[in-house]
């Protein structure tokens, strides 16, 4: 076989070999896309309180998930944080936090861009958007020293499409709350319960 033939035959094989290639890439790709799996399906149980499926309705389809949580506790001082990332980007973030009642709640996640702001039913200072919700809970009787406490529980996603997303934020909210409440509360002398 002559050299110049080779050359060409050589070129051509690596021209084919690259493509094949290229095209292999896309595919997988693709069918990597159509693999994504509910954040229950790769994570195997729930968390930041809330029931699978509502956390699988907020949480997109991925390949990768990440979730943590932080709990400290001191004396009248309770702070508890709970976070999920998919594919690298936070995509919920659900916190609890005891402060003393003169504290104003965060309102991040309202505003125009996050839609018209609704109370939440039972509690008498809460709000929820299409992406967030809060809700404020007494936490520890006034003795008359200002010194009550409230729990701020609030729950914020990050998504393109909202959906019915406020109703799930909503329901992360109410579980933050029973799964935190008797525990924040219980080094001093806890309000009635209104619920």
């Amino acid at each position: 076989m002559n050299r110049p033939l080779r050359i060409t035959l050589l070129t051509v094989l690596a021209v084919a070999l690259v493509a094949v290639g290229a095209l292999g890439g896309a595919l997988s790709q693709r069918e990597d896309r159509n693999d994504a799996e509910k954040f229950s399906d790769i994570s195997g149980d729930t968390t930041c309180w809330a029931a699978g499926s509502v956390v699988d309705r907020v949480v997109p389809a991925s390949h990768y998930t990440d979730r943590w949580k932080r709990l400290t506790r001191e004396d009248l001082g309770y702070n508890a944080q709970c976070g999920i990332t998919v594919d690298g980007k936070q995509v919920l973030r659900v916190s609890v936090e005891q402060h003393n009642s003169v504290h104003k709640p965060d309102r991040v996640g309202t505003g125009p861009d996050h839609g018209k702001t609704k109370r939440i039913p039972g509690f008498e200072q809460s709000w929820s958007s299409r992406d967030a919700a809060a809700a404020v809970v007494p936490c520890t009787k006034n003795t008359g020293d200002d010194n009550a406490t409230n729990l701020y529980v609030k729950a914020q996603a990050w998504r393109k499409d909202y959906g019915k997303l406020r109703q799930d934020m909503v329901r992360i909210v109410e579980q933050a709350v029973k799964a935190h409440r008797t525990t924040a509360c219980n080094s001093a002398p806890a309000e009635d319960d209104r619920d």
